[in-house]
Protein backbone atom coordinates (compact mmCIF):
# COMPACT_ATOMS: atom_id res chain seq x y z
CA UNK A 1 0.00 0.00 0.00
CA UNK A 2 1.26 3.33 -0.58
CA UNK A 3 0.21 6.05 2.29
CA UNK A 4 1.58 9.63 1.22
CA UNK A 5 2.51 11.30 4.10
CA UNK A 6 0.62 14.59 3.72
CA UNK A 7 -2.89 12.80 3.35
CA UNK A 8 -2.41 9.85 6.28
CA UNK A 9 -6.01 10.99 7.85
CA UNK A 10 -8.18 8.19 7.75
CA UNK A 11 -7.85 6.67 4.31
CA UNK A 12 -5.30 3.87 3.77
CA UNK A 13 -6.25 4.19 -0.27
CA UNK A 14 -5.04 7.96 -0.69
CA UNK A 15 -2.28 7.56 -2.56
CA UNK A 16 -3.29 7.50 -6.36
CA UNK A 17 -1.84 4.07 -7.09
CA UNK A 18 -4.17 2.53 -4.85
CA UNK A 19 -4.40 0.99 -1.78
CA UNK A 20 -2.91 -2.39 -0.90
CA UNK A 21 -2.74 -2.80 -4.36
CA UNK A 22 -0.80 -6.41 -5.38
CA UNK A 23 0.52 -5.94 -8.76
CA UNK A 24 0.14 -9.55 -11.11
CA UNK A 25 3.15 -11.38 -10.45
CA UNK A 26 4.11 -9.96 -7.02
CA UNK A 27 4.57 -12.19 -4.36
CA UNK A 28 2.15 -11.53 -1.26
CA UNK A 29 3.46 -10.37 1.96
CA UNK A 30 4.25 -13.13 4.49
CA UNK A 31 2.11 -12.42 7.43
CA UNK A 32 3.53 -11.40 10.73
CA UNK A 33 3.94 -13.99 13.36
CA UNK A 34 2.72 -12.58 16.13
CA UNK A 35 -1.11 -11.29 16.19
CA UNK A 36 -1.49 -7.21 16.94
CA UNK A 37 -3.62 -6.73 19.76
CA UNK A 38 -7.37 -6.20 19.44
CA UNK A 39 -7.06 -2.63 18.96
CA UNK A 40 -4.42 -2.64 16.46
CA UNK A 41 -3.95 -1.58 12.91
CA UNK A 42 -0.95 -3.27 11.22
CA UNK A 43 0.73 -0.54 8.59
CA UNK A 44 3.97 -3.40 7.61
CA UNK A 45 5.28 -6.65 8.66
CA UNK A 46 6.42 -5.69 11.51
CA UNK A 47 4.79 -2.46 13.11
CA UNK A 48 1.35 -2.27 13.73
CA UNK A 49 -0.27 1.68 15.28
CA UNK A 50 -2.86 0.92 18.15
CA UNK A 51 -5.53 2.75 18.41
CA UNK A 52 -6.50 4.72 21.53
CA UNK A 53 -9.92 2.59 23.16
CA UNK A 54 -10.75 6.08 24.71
CA UNK A 55 -10.54 8.00 22.27
CA UNK A 56 -12.69 9.06 19.49
CA UNK A 57 -11.95 6.10 16.79
CA UNK A 58 -11.91 8.48 13.91
CA UNK A 59 -9.29 10.87 15.83
CA UNK A 60 -7.36 8.22 17.16
CA UNK A 61 -7.17 6.58 13.83
CA UNK A 62 -5.68 9.88 12.28
CA UNK A 63 -3.93 10.55 15.00
CA UNK A 64 -2.30 6.84 15.59
CA UNK A 65 -1.41 7.02 11.29
CA UNK A 66 0.30 10.36 11.61
CA UNK A 67 2.94 9.43 14.04
CA UNK A 68 3.70 5.99 12.62
CA UNK A 69 4.57 8.09 9.28
CA UNK A 70 6.12 11.08 11.05
CA UNK A 71 9.66 11.72 11.70
CA UNK A 72 11.09 11.13 14.97
CA UNK A 73 13.69 12.97 16.64
CA UNK A 74 16.32 10.42 17.04
CA UNK A 75 17.70 7.80 14.15
CA UNK A 76 15.04 4.95 14.06
CA UNK A 77 13.51 2.70 11.66
CA UNK A 78 11.46 4.80 9.21
CA UNK A 79 14.64 7.16 9.18
CA UNK A 80 14.84 10.33 7.59
CA UNK A 81 11.81 12.72 6.64
CA UNK A 82 11.46 12.10 2.43
CA UNK A 83 11.21 14.84 0.47
CA UNK A 84 7.77 16.65 -0.30
CA UNK A 85 7.52 14.25 -3.50
CA UNK A 86 8.46 10.84 -2.11
CA UNK A 87 5.67 8.53 -0.30
CA UNK A 88 6.51 6.63 2.24
CA UNK A 89 5.52 2.88 1.71
CA UNK A 90 3.58 1.29 4.11
CA UNK A 91 1.99 -2.52 3.47
CA UNK A 92 -1.06 -3.00 4.40
CA UNK A 93 -3.03 -5.72 2.56
CA UNK A 94 -1.77 -7.87 0.05
CA UNK A 95 -4.40 -7.91 -2.68
CA UNK A 96 -5.08 -8.96 -6.44
CA UNK A 97 -5.43 -6.52 -8.53
CA UNK A 98 -9.52 -5.43 -8.52
CA UNK A 99 -9.90 -7.02 -4.85
CA UNK A 100 -11.93 -5.29 -2.29
CA UNK A 101 -10.52 -3.95 1.16
CA UNK A 102 -11.17 -7.29 3.54
CA UNK A 103 -13.07 -4.73 6.28
CA UNK A 104 -16.62 -5.89 6.69
CA UNK A 105 -19.60 -3.81 6.64
CA UNK A 106 -20.27 -3.51 10.31
CA UNK A 107 -24.04 -2.23 9.53
CA UNK A 108 -27.25 -3.29 11.03
CA UNK A 109 -30.17 -4.59 8.60
CA UNK A 110 -29.92 -5.09 4.45
CA UNK A 111 -28.36 -2.67 2.46
CA UNK A 112 -30.26 0.30 0.64
CA UNK A 113 -29.40 -0.18 -2.94
CA UNK A 114 -31.22 3.66 -3.39
CA UNK A 115 -29.09 4.92 -1.24
CA UNK A 116 -26.02 3.79 -2.79
CA UNK A 117 -27.44 4.65 -6.54
CA UNK A 118 -27.11 8.54 -4.74
CA UNK A 119 -23.56 8.27 -5.09
CA UNK A 120 -20.98 9.04 -7.77
CA UNK A 121 -18.90 6.34 -9.39
CA UNK A 122 -17.43 8.88 -12.10
CA UNK A 123 -15.94 12.47 -11.89
CA UNK A 124 -14.37 13.29 -14.96
CA UNK A 125 -11.01 10.97 -15.14
CA UNK A 126 -11.75 9.64 -11.41
CA UNK A 127 -13.86 6.58 -10.86
CA UNK A 128 -15.23 4.66 -7.87
CA UNK A 129 -12.17 2.63 -6.34
CA UNK A 130 -11.93 -1.17 -7.30
CA UNK A 131 -10.78 -1.46 -3.24
CA UNK A 132 -13.06 0.74 -1.62
CA UNK A 133 -16.21 0.58 -3.82
CA UNK A 134 -18.94 2.37 -2.36
CA UNK A 135 -21.35 1.20 0.02
CA UNK A 136 -24.37 1.85 2.72
CA UNK A 137 -23.70 1.27 6.40
CA UNK A 138 -27.24 1.23 8.36
CA UNK A 139 -26.96 2.18 12.37
CA UNK A 140 -27.02 1.05 14.72
CA UNK A 141 -23.24 -0.52 14.33
CA UNK A 142 -20.26 -0.95 16.68
CA UNK A 143 -18.59 2.78 16.20
CA UNK A 144 -14.67 1.42 16.13
CA UNK A 145 -15.58 -0.59 13.15
CA UNK A 146 -17.58 1.91 11.23
CA UNK A 147 -15.36 4.61 11.76
CA UNK A 148 -12.94 2.26 9.96
CA UNK A 149 -15.31 1.00 7.43
CA UNK A 150 -16.16 4.77 6.44
CA UNK A 151 -12.40 6.14 6.98
CA UNK A 152 -11.49 3.80 4.09
CA UNK A 153 -13.96 5.91 1.83
CA UNK A 154 -13.69 9.25 3.09
CA UNK A 155 -11.24 11.28 4.13
CA UNK A 156 -10.49 12.73 7.17
CA UNK A 157 -7.91 15.02 8.57
CA UNK A 158 -5.10 14.39 11.13
CA UNK A 159 -6.37 17.78 13.31
CA UNK A 160 -8.83 18.25 15.97
CA UNK A 161 -9.94 20.17 18.45
CA UNK A 162 -13.21 21.11 20.79
CA UNK A 163 -15.41 17.92 20.25
CA UNK A 164 -18.21 20.12 18.42
CA UNK A 165 -15.35 20.71 15.51
CA UNK A 166 -15.17 16.61 14.86
CA UNK A 167 -17.71 16.87 12.03
CA UNK A 168 -15.45 19.32 10.35
CA UNK A 169 -11.95 17.85 11.04
CA UNK A 170 -13.36 14.05 10.46
CA UNK A 171 -16.48 14.87 8.52
CA UNK A 172 -20.24 14.88 9.31
CA UNK A 173 -20.48 11.13 8.98
CA UNK A 174 -18.06 10.92 12.43
CA UNK A 175 -20.95 13.01 14.27
CA UNK A 176 -23.58 10.59 13.19
CA UNK A 177 -21.85 7.70 14.70
CA UNK A 178 -21.39 9.95 17.90
CA UNK A 179 -24.21 11.04 18.48
CA UNK A 180 -26.96 9.71 15.89
CA UNK A 181 -26.12 6.18 16.00
CA UNK A 182 -29.43 4.46 15.88
CA UNK A 183 -32.35 2.73 13.92
CA UNK A 184 -33.24 4.39 10.90
CA UNK A 185 -29.94 6.66 10.15
CA UNK A 186 -27.84 4.97 7.02
CA UNK A 187 -24.88 6.78 5.57
CA UNK A 188 -23.50 5.98 2.12
CA UNK A 189 -19.58 6.37 1.62
CA UNK A 190 -17.47 6.21 -1.37
CA UNK A 191 -14.22 7.49 -2.97
CA UNK A 192 -13.56 8.29 -6.42
CA UNK A 193 -9.81 8.24 -7.81
CA UNK A 194 -7.73 8.95 -11.09
CA UNK A 195 -5.82 6.03 -12.34
CA UNK A 196 -1.91 6.47 -11.80
CA UNK A 197 -1.56 7.52 -15.63
CA UNK A 198 -4.48 10.08 -15.76
CA UNK A 199 -1.27 12.91 -15.73
CA UNK A 200 -3.84 14.82 -12.92
CA UNK A 201 -4.10 13.05 -9.49
CA UNK A 202 -7.43 13.26 -7.77
CA UNK A 203 -8.40 11.63 -4.53
CA UNK A 204 -11.93 12.62 -2.88
CA UNK A 205 -14.55 11.35 -0.96
CA UNK A 206 -18.71 11.49 -0.77
CA UNK A 207 -21.12 10.32 1.99
CA UNK A 208 -24.81 10.96 1.81
CA UNK A 209 -26.51 10.43 5.22
CA UNK A 210 -30.40 10.08 5.95
CA UNK A 211 -32.16 9.98 9.13
CA UNK A 212 -34.64 12.47 11.16
CA UNK A 213 -34.26 15.91 10.56
CA UNK A 214 -33.38 16.96 13.98
CA UNK A 215 -29.91 15.22 12.87
CA UNK A 216 -29.72 16.51 9.43
CA UNK A 217 -30.12 19.81 11.23
CA UNK A 218 -27.16 19.09 13.41
CA UNK A 219 -24.49 18.17 10.56
CA UNK A 220 -25.55 21.28 8.38
CA UNK A 221 -25.42 23.37 11.72
CA UNK A 222 -22.28 25.85 11.85
CA UNK A 223 -22.40 27.48 14.91
CA UNK A 224 -19.44 27.30 16.75
CA UNK A 225 -17.26 27.10 13.78
CA UNK A 226 -15.13 30.13 14.95
CA UNK A 227 -13.65 27.82 17.95
CA UNK A 228 -12.23 25.26 15.20
CA UNK A 229 -9.68 28.00 14.49
CA UNK A 230 -6.76 26.30 17.18
CA UNK A 231 -6.48 22.60 15.49
CA UNK A 232 -3.67 19.70 16.32
CA UNK A 233 -2.69 16.90 15.42
CA UNK A 234 0.01 14.80 16.67
CA UNK A 235 2.96 14.95 14.21
CA UNK A 236 0.89 17.10 12.09
CA UNK A 237 1.36 20.68 13.12
CA UNK A 238 -1.29 22.91 13.81
CA UNK A 239 -4.19 24.58 11.61
CA UNK A 240 -8.02 25.46 11.08
CA UNK A 241 -11.05 25.54 9.77
CA UNK A 242 -11.62 28.14 7.39
CA UNK A 243 -15.14 28.84 5.38
CA UNK A 244 -15.41 29.87 1.70
CA UNK A 245 -17.67 31.05 -0.02
CA UNK A 246 -19.37 28.40 -2.61
CA UNK A 247 -22.44 28.33 -4.86
CA UNK A 248 -25.89 27.48 -2.92
CA UNK A 249 -27.05 23.72 -3.33
CA UNK A 250 -30.33 22.29 -1.76
CA UNK A 251 -31.38 24.49 1.19
CA UNK A 252 -28.13 25.32 2.14
CA UNK A 253 -24.45 24.41 1.32
CA UNK A 254 -21.15 25.29 2.91
CA UNK A 255 -17.29 25.24 1.87
CA UNK A 256 -14.76 24.91 4.37
CA UNK A 257 -10.98 24.74 4.11
CA UNK A 258 -9.03 22.75 6.95
CA UNK A 259 -5.33 24.56 6.88
CA UNK A 260 -2.32 23.50 8.18
CA UNK A 261 1.23 24.52 8.73
CA UNK A 262 4.82 23.37 7.74
CA UNK A 263 4.76 22.55 4.53
CA UNK A 264 1.00 21.45 4.42
CA UNK A 265 -0.80 24.84 4.10
CA UNK A 266 -3.88 23.20 3.14
CA UNK A 267 -5.05 19.63 4.67
CA UNK A 268 -8.48 19.35 2.98
CA UNK A 269 -11.06 21.10 0.97
CA UNK A 270 -14.84 19.77 2.38
CA UNK A 271 -18.16 20.96 1.26
CA UNK A 272 -21.17 19.87 2.98
CA UNK A 273 -25.43 19.97 1.20
CA UNK A 274 -28.06 19.86 3.53
CA UNK A 275 -31.17 18.70 1.64
CA UNK A 276 -35.24 17.94 3.31
CA UNK A 277 -34.43 14.07 3.12
CA UNK A 278 -30.16 13.87 3.60
CA UNK A 279 -26.79 15.71 4.35
CA UNK A 280 -24.73 15.47 1.39
CA UNK A 281 -20.69 15.66 1.78
CA UNK A 282 -17.77 15.93 -0.51
CA UNK A 283 -13.86 16.14 1.11
CA UNK A 284 -10.92 16.17 -1.06
CA UNK A 285 -7.66 16.06 0.29
CA UNK A 286 -4.37 17.46 -0.70
CA UNK A 287 -2.28 15.06 -3.06
CA UNK A 288 0.58 14.79 -4.69
CA UNK A 289 1.33 15.44 -7.35
CA UNK A 290 -0.26 18.77 -6.79
CA UNK A 291 -3.46 18.67 -8.66
CA UNK A 292 -3.83 21.25 -11.96
CA UNK A 293 -7.04 22.87 -10.92
CA UNK A 294 -7.31 24.34 -7.23
CA UNK A 295 -9.22 22.12 -5.68
CA UNK A 296 -11.08 25.31 -4.00
CA UNK A 297 -12.30 25.82 -7.58
CA UNK A 298 -13.01 21.89 -8.04
CA UNK A 299 -14.66 21.35 -4.97
CA UNK A 300 -18.08 22.86 -5.90
CA UNK A 301 -18.16 21.34 -9.46
CA UNK A 302 -18.27 18.03 -7.72
CA UNK A 303 -20.15 18.97 -5.13
CA UNK A 304 -22.76 19.90 -7.90
CA UNK A 305 -22.34 16.56 -9.95
CA UNK A 306 -22.87 14.61 -6.74
CA UNK A 307 -26.19 16.62 -5.69
CA UNK A 308 -27.81 16.41 -8.87
CA UNK A 309 -27.43 12.32 -8.86
CA UNK A 310 -28.14 12.02 -5.47
CA UNK A 311 -31.57 14.32 -5.98
CA UNK A 312 -31.94 12.17 -8.90
CA UNK A 313 -32.03 8.54 -7.22
CA UNK A 314 -33.81 9.91 -4.12
CA UNK A 315 -36.17 12.42 -5.74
Amino acid sequence: MRLTRSAVALCFSLAVTGCGTQRAGTPAAPAPPDSPPGNAIVVDKDQAVTLDPAQDPARSLADALVAAVSPVPTEGRLGPSPPESEELGLMGWALEEGEPIPVPDPGAGAANPRLLSALLTDFGPAHESDTTPGAVVGLPAPVDDASLFIGLRMLGSPLHGPSLCGKWTSGTWSAVLRDFDQRGVWIAATQLTTPPDAGNSLVFGETITTGPAEMLDHLADTTGVESCRKLEGTGAGTGAVEPFPVPRLGTRSFAFRITGSRKVPVWQWAEVVRTPRYVLEIRISRQWPKPRVDPAVLLPKIAEAAYARAEAALA
